[in-house]
């Protein structure tokens, strides 16, 4: 019993929780640095406001002049940069301190129809922003009705034709027979398949040959024409191409140059077909023009086009 006794009497003495809570409190170390916070959330306003203010001082600003990219084609316009700024409503000059800023430049950059892709954007100090970039390559102007062009890369992505000068519009192959018009803006796709197989057939024949010339100049070539589609569902695949020469001969290429059609020659016979038939005849040394076939298996063959048929040209 008297063990018991002394036993509640122990715990009747233990402290409680809150006594604990105060008692760890309530030393000079712990009051000191409660203190020390409280008067320096108190007190930051005023502090923050003495403090310089690093977003606009000059070497954290960032303006066109201080953004570095790949270095451009010459295609591409000097302007660039600031044409982006001004599409993107920047300021005259970004701060170099706001977290988003990597963001924004990217943004900016992968919409502009002149650019292809976009690798890496970087910011240094003094106040830098390097951006690499891959940019479109024009590859032919295609003629719509109205006598109008427009500039397209390799993909049949419409290009800001204001970049070009009438003068240029020769420099490049001309798609021809093209009915539709542009659906996108610009930077995307036509919207139509033959336009599609156009530019890739642009894409192969303004390629350099061993020789170091593109095909398009060593051969003569003019002009692409594109065939009329015979369904609005028609695919890239389904569709046909001819080429023009300077004397006005046509060589039908056949099938776009991505086509996987088990029946279709591949681009490099087709090319060295031509390559050999331009080599021992010429394209344009006949009294009329011709139509050289190159897409049978068995071999090109040569017909005059006054004899061709008014026919679709697709097979």
């Amino acid at each position: 019993m008297a063990r018991a006794t002394a036993s509640r009497k122990r715990k009747s003495k233990s402290p409680t929780i809150s006594q604990r809570l105060v008692h760890w409190m309530f030393r000079p170390t712990r009051l000191v640095l409660a203190a020390t916070l409280a008067l320096s959330w108190l007190f930051w306003p005023q502090v923050q406001r003495q403090l310089p203010q690093l977003e606009n001082r000059e070497e954290y600003r960032v303006g066109v002049e201080h953004v570095i990219i790949t270095p451009p084609p010459h295609w591409v316009p000097p302007d660039l940069v600031k044409q982006i700024f001004a599409r993107a409503g920047f300021e005259e000059s970004l701060s170099l301190l706001d977290p988003e800023l990597s963001e924004k430049i990217a943004l900016a950059f992968y919409t502009h129809p002149w650019i292809e892709g976009l690798k890496q954007v970087r910011k240094s100090y003094p106040a830098r922003i390097h951006v690499e970039v891959v940019y479109r390559e024009p590859v032919a102007m295609v003629e719509v009705v109205g006598g109008s062009y427009y500039p397209i890369d390799r993909h049949g992505h419409v290009l800001p034709n204001t970049d070009f000068t009438a003068a240029d519009i020769g420099r490049y192959p001309i798609i021809k027979d093209v009915t539709s018009v542009p659906l996108g803006n610009l930077g995307e796709s036509w919207g139509d398949p033959a336009v599609t197989g156009a530019a890739q057939l642009a894409a192969v024949l303004t390629r350099n040959n061993e020789a170091g010339q593109s095909w398009w100049t060593a051969l003569g070539l003019t002009t692409i024409h594109a065939p009329r589609r015979l369904a609005v569902d028609d695919e890239v695949d389904d569709l046909q191409f001819r080429i023009g020469t300077g004397g006005g001969s046509q060589i039908l290429w056949g099938r776009a140059p991505a086509t996987r059609h088990p029946g279709e020659l591949t681009v490099a016979k087709k090319l060295k077909r031509m390559a050999e038939y331009h080599h021992i005849n010429g394209f344009d040394d006949a009294l009329e023009p011709f139509v050289l076939d190159i897409r049978p298996w068995r071999g090109t063959q040569r017909s005059l086009l006054a004899a061709e048929p008014d026919s679709s040209t697709r097979r």
